[in-house]
């Protein structure tokens, strides 16, 4: 009797070992679902507010593409662990459809012209998201997920619009310093410009233009 009732208190031992084991790895499996969805879905939204950046710049239309098949990806990832959201699968079929309709021939850019910003704090905004930008491209090269191509092209046209901006800023600093009649920081505003454009490992129109004219208003 003694040895039935021992047999039953270990048997029943053993079943909440069970259950709980069992219990704790389903908590585990949630948890972990959890967190990928976390992941994928920041990845996710980092995407699409890059493409949101990129539309404001010039900038070729493959970059667009190598931000749409990043999107396309985490969409596929999320839908993996979230196989019931219906809305994930109709924005996956429209990143399809795009990724499909992209012509690697198109070497258009997105905005041909764009205008930098009078106040500082737009400016900051606007380089801090040509910088994420360049880093999302540069991450996904290491990865081998852009041809090196368009990698080196579109790398070298958010190089040029970042110093751009950031000559541009200079300049406007500088010419505003002038005609106040502040000399001593209109030399500095336009010559950090000067030092910013000469630095550059590239040449065009706009960096001649720009360094003929710094030049000129330094002799002023």
């Amino acid at each position: 009797m003694i040895l039935a009732i021992i047999i039953q208190i270990f048997a029943l031992a053993l079943l909440a070992i069970g259950v709980n084991a069992i219990q704790q790895h389903k908590q585990r499996v949630e948890l972990e679902r959890r967190q990928k969805i976390y992941r994928y879905r920041k990845l996710l939204d980092e995407t699409e507010d890059l493409m949101t950046i990129a539309s404001d710049f010039p900038v070729g239309k493959s970059l667009m593409h190598v931000l749409r098949c990043r999107a396309r990806d985490s969409l596929k990832l999320l839908i993996d662990v979230q196989p019931y959201m219906v809305d994930l699968k109709t924005r996956l079929q429209e990143y399809e459809e795009a990724i499909a309709g992209y012509n690697p021939e198109d070497k258009s850019l997105l905005v041909e012209n764009f205008s930098i910003p009078a106040h500082d704090k737009q400016i900051v905004v606007m380089l801090q998201g040509l910088k994420k930008l360049r880093k999302m491209l540069r991450s996904e090269h290491g990865r081998n997920r852009v041809d090196s191509n368009v990698f080196h092209e579109e790398d070298r046209r958010i190089e040029k619009t970042l110093v751009r901006i950031s000559a541009e800023s200079l300049i406007r600093r500088g010419e505003a310093a002038l005609s106040t009649g502040m000399i001593g920081s209109a030399r500095q505003y336009l010559e950090k410009a000067k030092r910013t454009l000469s630095e550059v490992t590239f040449s065009d129109d706009y960096i001649t233009q720009k360094l003929q004219y710094i030049d000129q208003k330094l002799n002023e």
